[in-house]
């Protein structure tokens, strides 16, 4: 069920008014400079008509490096300034660390409990830990470069075929890339491969662009009427057996320490070790989320230089 803009007007109104009739009044905080807003949606039709970083860039010269939007129901505070930035990224990061939750991530990433959406705390810093010193090191980079070379090989060797034809080189060194990701989180071990680099495309097209859910977040009603929280369970669901299927198909090689462990191969090391306590979930989250940022990167990355 897909929502028109007038349909979505008045059903916030709708709410508007419950809050209002429901709500009690806060009392008004000290909050920086603001453009005038609209009931219900707040800020948002400031940003209509323009892409969302220009937008913000606009009203930032006329309200200020430190500005606040109501978006929705989120309050938001948008660093315009270097020096801003430091104090929020640098000095006071441990006050800002926790993520916003997102219908997408609660849902897909087994309630955000991967290394990029879960809150700020023990479990967060373990998994930073296990990342660094396991995943992210010199070493373990180096040891992907015969995934890297192989797959390089066969888009060549691909390339060399179609001699004479027209490509699309972008899809196809998206697919390469792809494939070198999957290869190195996996290994050997996932059969659905293709399946799974199609999952993640449909759940990009899926979560791009304004998602009324994100910004209303309290009102469960309205994430099953557009549809999304079906969609996105589907697609959890077909990730959540493919993962599976990779856990069961992977017997004896998570105790295997050679420098060509894949991603998975070390999360299941360290769960038996008892090293650290992840549970089967926290290792499919922590694997689906890792495949899922470099899959974005390249993604917007070929679609912004096919000009989609």
């Amino acid at each position: 069920m897909e929502f028109s803009f007038t349909t979505f007007l008045v059903f916030s109104l709708f709410i508007f008014l419950l809050n209002k009739l429901f709500t009690p009044s806060k009392p008004k905080q000290n909050l920086p400079p603001e453009p005038w807003r609209l009931p219900i949606i707040g800020h948002m039709h400031h940003l209509i008509g323009s892409l969302p970083h220009r937008g913000l860039r606009d009203l930032a010269l006329k309200y200020g490096p430190l500005m606040h939007l109501q978006l929705g129901e989120l309050s938001t505070i948008v660093i315009s300034d270097p020096r801003w930035a430091k104090e929020v990224l640098t000095t006071h990061d441990i006050a800002f660390a926790d993520r916003p939750v997102v219908l997408t991530t609660e849902i897909v990433a087994y309630q955000n409990t991967d290394v990029v959406w879960s809150p700020y705390g023990d479990y967060w810093r373990q998994l930073r830990k296990i990342v660094t010193l396991e995943l992210l090191s010199v070493k373990k980079v180096k040891s992907f470069s015969y995934i890297r070379e192989d797959e390089c090989y066969k888009l060549v060797k691909t390339l060399r075929g179609s001699a004479g034809s027209p490509v699309n080189l972008s899809q196809m060194i998206f697919d390469t890339i792809a494939k070198i990701v999957c290869r190195a989180a996996f290994g050997k071990g996932c059969k659905d491969q293709e399946e799974f680099i199609d999952i993640v495309k449909e759940l990009f097209k899926l979560t791009g662009g304004f998602d009324v859910a994100d910004v209303f977040p309290s009102k469960k009603i309205i994430h099953t009427l557009t549809g999304k929280r079906p969609k996105l369970e589907s697609i959890h669901k077909r990730l959540d057996k493919i993962l599976s299927d990779v856990i069961t198909e992977h017997p004896g090689q998570h105790a295997n320490t050679s420098d060509q462990e894949s991603l998975l191969d070390v999360l299941l090391r360290l769960q038996a070790s008892g090293e650290f306590k992840l549970s089967t979930k926290n290792v499919k989250a922590v694997t689906l989320v890792s495949n899922f940022f470099f899959f974005f990167v390249i993604y917007i990355r070929v679609n912004s230089q096919n000009g989609q």
